[in-house]
Order: C-alpha cells, then sequence, then structure tokens
C-alpha cells in the first residue's frame, strides 16, 4: 500500500476515534467501511462510484449481491460483506429489543427498527412488534414472506402469537418493494380484520407501517386505526 493511501487511511481513523462519524461526508463514511472490507486498495474512487449509482449509503446497502458485483471494483467478498452488514442491521435490533426491554416511544426510532428489519427485502414480509403495557418491546418476529394478501397475513396466527407473547398490543409492519408507501383496499381491509380479532382477546393494534423506499405510512397516523 502506497504511504499515502496508508496514512489517509490512518487519518480516517483517528477522526472516527476522536469524533465518531460527525463531521464525515457520505463518501468518507462510505470509503471507512470499504477499508475494512478491501484492505490494501485505495477506495475513495469505488466509494465514489457507488453514490453515483446508488445516490444514498442506505440504497448501497440494500443492494442484492449480484447487483453489486456488477459494479467495477467489487468482487463477490464485498459484495457479501455489504450483504451481511445490511443483515447485522437487523440482528442489532432484534437482540436489542429482546435484551434490553426497549420502549417504543418516537416514530423515528421505530422506523429505523423496522428498516433494519425488513426495508431490505425483496418480497413482501409481514412483521410484528409485540409489547407490554409499558410500551415495551416482548419480541419481534417475521409472521410471514410473500405478500400480505396470503395466508401468512390471516388474524388467527397473529392473534396466537401475541397471546404466546403475553403482549398487551402490537405493531404491525410490512414492506412495498420497489413500490409506494400507501395502502391497497386490501392492506386496509385485513388491518381492520386484524384489529378486530386482537380487540375479542383484549389486545390493542397500535399501529401498522409500510414501508416503501425511504418512504413510510403510519395507519395510525392516517387515522386508519
Amino acid at each position: 500500500m502506497e504511504a499515502y493511501q496508508k496514512g489517509h487511511r490512518e487519518r480516517l481513523r483517528q477522526r472516527y476515534l476522536e469524533k465518531g462519524f460527525a463531521g464525515f461526508s457520505d463518501r468518507e463514511k462510505l470509503e471507512y467501511f470499504l477499508c475494512l472490507c478491501i484492505p490494501r486498495k485505495d477506495v475513495k474512487p469505488l466509494a465514489d462510484t457507488l453514490l453515483k449509482k446508488y445516490k444514498t449509503i442506505s440504497k448501497v446497502i440494500d443492494q442484492p449481491i449480484d447487483e453489486l458485483k456488477t459494479v467495477n471494483g467489487i468482487g463477490e467478498s464485498t459484495a457479501i460483506n455489504i450483504a451481511a452488514l445490511r443483515d447485522f442491521f437487523g440482528v442489532y435490533f432484534s437482540d436489542l429489543s429482546k435484551n434490553k426491554a426497549e420502549t417504543i416511544t418516537k416514530m423515528s426510532g421505530l422506523v429505523d427498527m423496522l428498516r433494519a428489519s425488513i426495508g431490505h427485502k425483496p418480497n413482501e414480509v409481514l412483521f410484528a412488534i409485540f409489547l407490554n403495557a409499558k410500551n415495551e418491546v416482548l419480541a419481534t418476529k417475521e409472521l410471514g414472506e410473500g405478500t400480505i394478501s396470503q395466508a401468512s397475513a390471516f388474524p388467527r396466527k397473529i392473534v396466537e402469537e401475541a397471546l404466546k407473547q403475553k403482549a398487551t398490543s402490537i405493531i404491525l409492519a410490512h414492506n412495498h418493494p420497489g413500490g409506494i408507501a400507501e395502502p391497497s383496499e386490501h392492506d386496509e381491509s385485513i388491518t381492520n380484520e386484524i384489529q378486530k380479532a386482537l380487540a375479542l382477546v383484549e389486545i390493542s393494534l397500535q399501529d401498522h407501517i409500510i414501508l416503501a423506499n425511504n418512504e413510510y405510512y403510519s395507519f395510525k397516523r392516517n387515522n386508519l386505526i
């Protein structure tokens, strides 16, 4: 590795040690991660290429492995590492909710958690957060993959899981891959059915969130719950 490049990496490392990513541009943040994946190469041009093609760091991380491998400079190992980083976010939020009895208090934190868990999925996934009376997370679980109109979404399965977790309320979410964050008529009707089924066992449906690209839709905020 050339002395300049070695010095550049060391300067990035020292900046991170001193202030975290404060003051880093998006390119520098991505470059810092790529340095870990590609230890003996100037990755600044690669970081620039990725951001030019995909626009944001989140969209870079959300790309499938085969898509990333089409970018000049990214081999299979680096593509896998980027995909693993995305999936690790999901593990982090899931583990946090299980071990710290995390309390859901802000919509921004909720959406971040959901994006890390299902935002990158190529198919529709129905996801649930089970909460106790203090609004603490008891568990999170994917309830099915495919489309929300399939059997994975029917109310009985959700009620059974909520009772198993001894939840007093739940938050549902699903993603619209490549779509818009707006509910279909079926989304609205199945949400209504789920809400009624939960009410029969005195469990409330707090919200249903739809994720799409960088947007989200809240049933509660739009007075549909």
